[in-house]
């Protein structure tokens, strides 16, 4: 009996081929989004779930209670403090540098992220090797660790124990050799070496410091930028630490640190969705409503053409009955036809999804698993899925069509009980609102972003190319380097060259405290520290208020208006040539100038307080910027290229433009701005699909009364607007809901910028215009073919 409801269904469904393809395209293009999108938020969720005991191992954070920087950052010996003097909460501990420098194997040559720390590495996070021996690996001096990617990308191949790839220091600029004695499995993006910009994929050990100059800070209390994890004992809880945490700030650290600093442990399984004020999981919860709601309007398309589709089987079913159908035969009827067109649809997504992961991918900025790699347990998702919705679209016609009397089914007519035609349109209107809310949602996300891009950020970004240099923080080092920048400005192309530490993407070196030489340094402010050249102004095109910028001086500092404020002068001009301190620091400045406020992190934060130093003070420096003339692009990078490798021969040329630096500021709103794009041509496609059903469903059933209302002396206007009137409230009805809803869900989003823009009138009512506009077009469109035809042959329709 089965079989033959299978084949009777197939046959229903070949019978209406174009209910058939509106149905299965439109409701497959909504699940292939609904899987998309859940790979995603999959992958999310599941960040650092590859970490042995993830749910033990916690990140330190610092919280400083007047605002300082560094959240994931910590006092460097922290975590090897807790275990050594609190071994009985503390099972095991691992901390570490961040650090990039140029690393070589033959005559290749690339900039690379290091992690030195400590050989508990592969302990605590159970990482596998492919070759090696995990407990003896990151032992020796000069050892160190790759994963299989690293390794395929110097040697072409993964078993290269014992091989070497020379690093360069920044400490003299020397250069050592180190020996592979461990080749990790490719790990999964989303782990702790993902936690920073930089992906690390290069570990070394601790003593490996001492060649980068940096093992003396790495053990110092007041070093406050290394990132710390512990691992708990099993029944010890993160609060456990607090007081021990204290207690040993207030004992090493120094007083004014241990009185402002307050630190707390982050579960590593949660840190990643917590951290820049739980942007992550904004990007989840928002991502994971966007598809709930194109799969809703792809089931309500699924579920309105199918009920409208079955009522026109009132014969159908009335002969049935009166040929000995029982009505549970009926019910199964109509169930195996919607499921299968459900089944056909999830078949149809799942092959759409495996096709769209390149692009998915790209738009959301992290790969996303293939059909192959998914957990066995997933392939109960598209079975599900399958049976719910053919289910849920299958319910009307299998419970109440199946209770009419077979004389009124012979006459196609539904006496007994009236067809749920208000409950169908206002499925119609719930697709219109969503379709309305992702459009508007999309338009307000692009426009805030193109002014995150384009609008007051204090300097200039067109045309500034930035490129990473090779460091050898000396005074020679300096001079080597102001040398190669002098050279470089020489090329007719290039107007402007600076040298610094940092470019404006949000990662500065540290920072610091600034107060008054004859303030007490009590009244000191927070501040965030740059490092330039007396070139910085000219390429980024930077105001100054007051003074001048940075020259030789070795006193001279430069500070922004933020800080002109904060430290209580009336103006600018006020705080040119005052002194001023940096706490820590024994040296008193002077101040240059004043530089107008510009915007060194995002706009999701106000600019605050900052000071510059002159590179020769600090012997700091990490890029080359050049502000590129108008010209060809294409001839300006193969010149700049030509010029770097005769200077800097053996350094890689791995330049960026500014431009793509604020991309991966501004990522996360970026990705969020592609899939709302995506989302509104889904739902603007569903939706179209939708009408372009019901609208030929409505002229397949009333091809009569069109007759007759031609034959009386109706025109094709009057017909068409009959037909547009259908759909008029309920256009109105979804813009007088959605438009509030958008409102306040876009409103609740720009909060999180503290530079945003306003929300006005002009997008709400081009994107109602929009859609009622493509959606009167498919209406005429339909009834024109289908509706003014002969009238004759109307009148004949049965």
């Amino acid at each position: 009996m089965i079989k033959n409801f299978i084949l009777l269904a197939w046959r229903n469904l070949v019978k209406h081929k174009t209910f058939s393809f509106i149905n299965i395209l439109g409701l497959s293009a909504g699940i292939a989004f609904v899987f998309l999108i859940g790979a995603y938020v999959w992958g999310e969720l599941r960040v650092n779930d590859s970490i042995h005991d993830n749910d033990r191992v916690f990140m330190l954070q610092s919280k400083w209670k007047k605002g300082g920087s560094g959240d994931i950052t910590t006092p460097a010996p922290m975590a090897q403090a807790l275990k050594e003097n609190f071994p009985d909460l503390v099972e095991d501990y691992y901390h570490h540098d961040g650090i990039t420098s140029i690393v070589s194997k033959g005559n290749k040559y690339f900039r690379e992220g290091l992690q030195p720390g400590d050989a508990s590495f592969l302990s605590i996070t159970g990482f596998p090797l492919l070759y090696g021996n995990a407990r003896t690996a990151l032992n020796n001096p000069n050892s160190m660790v790759i994963t299989a990617a690293k390794a395929r990308k110097y040697f072409g191949r993964t078993d290269v124990l014992n091989e070497t790839l020379t690093l360069q220091s920044f400490a003299g600029g020397g250069k050592q050799d180190f020996i592979i004695t461990g080749v990790l499995k490719d790990l999964p993006f989303n782990t702790i070496t993902n936690f920073t910009n930089t992906s690390n994929e290069i570990f070394l050990p601790v003593e490996s410091l001492r060649f980068f100059g940096r093992y003396d800070s790495f053990q110092s209390w007041q070093n406050t930028a290394i990132i710390n994890y512990v691992k708990l004992k099993a029944g010890i809880k993160p609060s456990d630490l607090q007081q021990p945490m204290q207690q040993l700030l207030k004992l090493h650290a120094p007083a004014d640190m241990a009185a402002d600093l307050q630190l707390k442990l982050a579960p590593l399984n949660e840190y990643y969705l917590q951290r820049d004020n739980g942007l992550a999981r904004r990007m989840v919860y928002t991502l994971s409503l966007i598809a709930l709601f194109i799969l809703l309007m792809a089931v309500i398309n699924f579920i309105n053409i199918t009920i409208g589709n079955s009522a026109t089987r009132l014969k159908e079913i009335g002969v049935r009955k009166v040929m000995g159908g029982t009505r549970n035969q009926l019910i199964l009827q109509f169930l195996t036809e919607s499921v299968i067109l459900a089944t056909l649809s999830v078949v149809l997504a799942l092959a759409v999804y495996q096709c769209a992961i390149p692009f998915a991918g790209k738009m959301l900025g992290k790969p996303l698993p293939s059909l192959t790699t998914l957990p066995v347990p997933f392939i109960a998702v598209p079975i599900l899925m399958s049976l719910l919705i053919g289910a849920l679209a299958g319910l009307y016609p299998a419970f109440i069509l199946s209770l009419q009397p077979s004389v009124d089914s012979l006459k196609g007519k539904l006496k007994t009980i009236k067809e749920k035609v208000v409950f169908r349109r206002s499925l119609i209107a719930l697709q219109f609102t969503t379709a309305i809310v992702v459009f508007v949602g999309a338009v307000i996300i692009d426009k805030q972003i193109a002014f995150s891009f384009n609008s007051g950020l204090g300097y200039d970004k067109e045309q500034v190319i930035t490129a990473a240099v090779p460091r050898d923080w000396t005074v020679a080092g300096v001079q080597h380097m102001e040398m190669v920048r002098n050279e470089i400005t020489t090329l007719p192309a290039i107007a402007a060259a600076s040298l610094s530490f940092e470019i404006p993407d949000g990662r500065n070196g540290g920072g610091g405290k600034l107060y008054k030489e004859a303030a007490d340094s009590s009244q000191a402010v927070n501040a965030t520290g740059l490092t330039t050249d007396n070139q910085y102004t000219a390429a980024y095109g930077m105001k100054m208020v007051a003074g001048q910028y940075l020259d030789t001086d070795s006193t001279a500092i430069v500070i922004n208006e933020t800080a002109v404020k904060a430290l209580g002068w009336k103006d600018a001009h006020s705080a040119v040539g005052q002194p001023i301190k940096i706490m820590g620091n024994p040296q008193t400045f002077t101040i240059a100038g004043v530089i107008k406020d510009f915007h060194f992190e995002s706009k999701h934060a106000a600019i605050v307080p900052l000071y510059i130093l002159h590179v020769k003070n600090t012997l700091a420096y990490r890029y080359l910027s050049f502000k590129v003339k108008p010209g060809n692009l294409s001839q300006t990078i193969a010149a700049l290229e030509s010029k770097w490798a005769t200077v800097l021969p053996g350094a890689p040329f791995d330049y960026k433009f500014q431009d793509d630096t604020l991309t991966y500021m501004y990522r996360s709103e970026i990705q969020l701005k592609k899939a709302a794009q995506t989302a509104t041509l889904l739902a603007l496609l569903i939706v179209l699909l939708g009408v372009l059903g019901i609208v030929t469903l409505s002229i397949t059933r009333r091809m009569k009364e069109v007759g007759i209302r031609k034959v009386l002396g109706a025109s094709g206007l009057q017909i068409i607007a009959l037909f547009l009137k259908e759909f008029a409230w309920m256009i109105l009805l979804a813009n007088i809901i959605a438009w509030p809803l958008a409102y306040i869900a876009l409103e609740k989003w720009l909060d999180n910028f503290v530079y945003r823009i306003h929300i006005n009138w002009i997008p709400f009512f081009t994107v109602a215009a929009v859609v009622a506009g493509l959606i009167a077009v498919i209406v005429t469109i339909q009834t024109i073919v289908r509706a003014l035809t002969n009238p004759i042959r109307n009148l004949r329709s049965e």
